[in-house]
């Protein structure tokens, strides 16, 4: 993997630090939520700015802490906690949940949240990138609300799905173009490797499964008037269902070998 791109497979969520503020000051979220004035650079950061600050030092803590696995069985539990048997059963209570607390932002951000969860507004974090919205959604210090991080990570999904589009589309002219996929393989390399390490664990043997297809050199493909986008129509129009699950385009670019954690 290091030959292909010479990166590392996992990055630390503390560089989320170095772009806090920057992203703050850009406005980057879809509202408009007061930021208090002062001649204290950190009293002009924004509530959130703040919380994403702090959420990312505890993520770089617990990701040098914990082994890859412990990451994989704690990204699940957390899923389980905003979107399985234990989300549901509390789903009206997490979804009108408002913080105690005097920071009118966050009170405003958390009853946005709400109002998208009910289907009556905008989702609040809208347009932040990938990478803050991850420390949102993996923050178990109870700085968001369960409504907060849902809507983290169905913009997370959102974005993902996005990409993982545009990565078919890719895939497929390449192949059509050279009947092979070298290239969109080391893209969804390199993607991967530069996701949060709690995310890297959440896939798997997503590496040994994308190198084993590069050193065979070769991809397997059906009858060659079958498009990428044909082989997983399918799949995509089942995930598309599904806001809180992102589609996986290595399911079928990696063969039927591959797995995920």
């Amino acid at each position: 993997m290091d030959a292909i791109n010479g990166r590392s497979v996992a990055r630390s969520e503390s560089g989320a630090l170095q772009t806090i503020r920057q992203a703050d000051k850009a406005s980057t979220l879809n509202t408009q939520l007061p930021i208090a004035q002062s001649d204290s650079s950190d009293e002009q950061l924004s509530s959130l700015a703040k919380k994403l600050s702090a959420a990312a030092e505890l993520a770089a803590q617990r990701d040098s802490r914990l082994s890859r696995q412990e990451l994989a069985d704690l990204a699940a539990r957390i899923m389980d906690r905003l979107g399985g048997l234990s989300y549901s059963l509390a789903k009206d209570f997490y979804d009108s949940q408002l913080p105690d607390t005097h920071d009118e932002e966050w009170r405003e951000r958390a009853r946005q949240a709400n109002d998208f969860a009910k289907g009556r507004g905008e989702n609040p974090f809208k347009g932040l990138p990938r990478e803050q919205l991850s420390l949102i959604v993996h923050d178990e210090s109870g700085a968001f609300t369960v409504s907060e991080r849902r809507a983290a990570l169905m913009e997370k999904t959102d974005q993902h799905n996005q990409w993982a589009h545009s990565i078919i589309g890719k895939m497929n002219a390449e192949y059509q173009l050279t009947g092979r996929t070298d290239q969109g393989l080391r893209e969804i390399l390199d993607f991967y490797n530069s996701l949060p390490p709690i995310e890297v664990a959440e896939y798997g043997n997503y590496e040994a499964n994308i190198m084993m297809q590069l050193s065979l050199q070769e991809v397997e493909w059906p009858a060659s008037n079958t498009s990428l986008i044909d082989l997983i129509a399918k799949q995509w129009k089942t995930e598309e269902t599904s806001s809180s699950v992102p589609f996986d385009p290595t399911s079928d670019a990696i063969g039927k070998g591959g797995s995920k954690g």
